[in-house]
């Protein structure tokens, strides 16, 4: 069968809903936070542009497996990058790794057509986490990894050029999503409980959970009153990880964070799906939180218990946050009523159009920033004027920056639209309780 982006984005848990993007979907009341909840709401920036004081960035096309479509995720402070790639025609997806970019590494399956790399990758040069396919046919067809194909779904661990897989809690499937230098992984393994509540297909529950280096696990439980739970990244320490919990029915979710375990309601910016994403060795966190109404999704960032919405690009209505790095800078995209997206750059309460900083050698448009690290490198993915979306690098430096109107934003293809959006939508929407995953 072959694999469209709009049909595989199309089935997954974090695949575009109305209700956590705002896309359409009717207006429901906002969460009430508990009494534990910790959360206060800022007023997002207001003129966000240009910020004399950032470097400008040049950038590097990183090389793809052969398909139409390649998107970076991960930079660590060695340099390297991790994230995926179709294979020539368009049929697969793969997950990638550059070491020495530009030039990519195909790492392979566990034995199932598909492989893919969506989260962080924080471990020691050489190491990868994400998830796959296996040969082996799931019996109750949950599309976990979400590529539209009956095979069992599991996390990975790539290291020495061999991939192994990561056991569940019970069911059938589990994902990786993030490595720290320990060795501790961390992702979202099923239990072996059967909840009738479960959207279609999704069968069983499933729990947040560290998988240790020794081979113990550590689970990372649902909020109070919550069924299930998802983790996306945790700190070098292992102490703290982030992700949300709500029930597998309803499309709810609160933003958590774990600390030795104990999940912490984050709080909101009024709506009722809230995830976080990223966590840096400061206890900030970033993630996406709908408005009241559930009329737009802003990104946020939460520290010392306050929650602060980080607005948008002047003109558009969405954010989405990427992550965060120990400096405190935030990367991410920012989409218009249309879908029309660029990639962010937040600093010092100012969001800048990552176009605007990039030199005039490069002629695409920067369609997200997925990951900075503490260097001030950026990864993310740039669609040229033919609508061929590839993996790049920007390196900051001094001098040579565009002017304050930075680069066109392209028309695209009404399907190239459509297929560029569900991808980064796949990404930036991770991880919603309610919907198969």
């Amino acid at each position: 069968m072959r694999i469209t982006i709009a049909a595989a984005y199309a089935a997954l848990p974090l695949a575009v809903s109305a209700v956590l993007c705002g896309c359409g979907g009717a207006s429901s009341p906002g969460l009430a936070p508990s009494a534990s909840t910790q959360q206060s709401v800022m007023q997002p920036g207001r003129d966000v542009r240009p910020n004399s004081s950032l470097p400008s960035y040049s950038v590097l096309t990183l090389q793809s497996l052969g398909g139409t479509v390649s998107f970076a995720i991960n930079i660590d402070d060695s340099g390297q990058s991790s994230g995926t790639s179709f294979l020539s025609g368009d049929y697969v997806f793969r997950a990638q790794a550059w070491e020495h970019p530009p030039r990519t590494i195909d790492l392979g399956t566990l034995g199932g057509p598909n492989s893919v790399v969506f989260q962080y990758n924080n471990g020691r040069p050489g190491q990868f986490v994400g998830w796959s396919e296996t040969a082996a046919i799931d019996p109750n067809d949950e599309n976990f990894c979400g590529l539209g194909t009956p095979h069992i779904c599991l996390g990975f661990n790539w290291q020495r050029g061999k991939m192994r897989s990561l056991p569940t809690l019970g069911g059938n499937n589990d994902n990786a999503n993030d490595v720290n230098r320990r060795g501790q992984i961390v992702g979202t393994a099923e239990t072996g409980t059967v909840d009738s509540s479960c959207n279609a297909p999704q069968v069983f529950d499933y729990r947040g959970i560290i998988w240790q280096p020794k081979g113990e696990v550590t689970i990372l439980p649902p909020y109070t009153g919550d069924t299930v739970s998802y983790a996306y990244t945790l700190t070098q320490s292992g102490k703290q990880a982030v992700g949300n919990s709500g029930p597998c029915s309803a499309s709810t979710s609160h933003a958590v964070m774990w600390q030795n375990g104990a999940p912490t309601n984050l709080g909101s910016l009024g709506g009722t799906v809230n995830i976080a994403l990223d966590i840096n060795e400061h206890s900030q966190i970033v993630g996406n939180s709908d408005l009241y109404g559930n009329t737009a999704t802003h990104s946020f960032l939460w520290q010392n218990g306050t929650m602060t919405d980080l607005g948008t690009l002047p003109g558009d209505v969405d954010s989405f946050s990427g992550n965060i790095n120990n400096r405190g800078q935030v990367v991410g995209e920012s989409c218009d009523a249309s879908g029309n997206c660029r990639g962010y750059l937040w600093e010092n309460g100012t969001m800048t159009d990552l176009n605007t900083l990039v030199t005039s050698n490069h002629d695409g448009n920067i369609l997200f920033g997925g990951n900075i690290n503490d260097r001030g490198e950026i990864v993310g993915a740039a669609v040229d004027s033919t609508g061929i979306e590839r993996a790049v690098l920007l390196t900051p430096h001094r001098g040579g920056r565009l002017s304050s109107d930075g680069m066109p934003m392209l028309r695209l293809s009404k399907n190239a639209q459509m297929r560029l959006h569900d991808l980064r939508s796949r990404f930036f929407k991770l991880g919603k309780p309610g919907m198969p995953l």
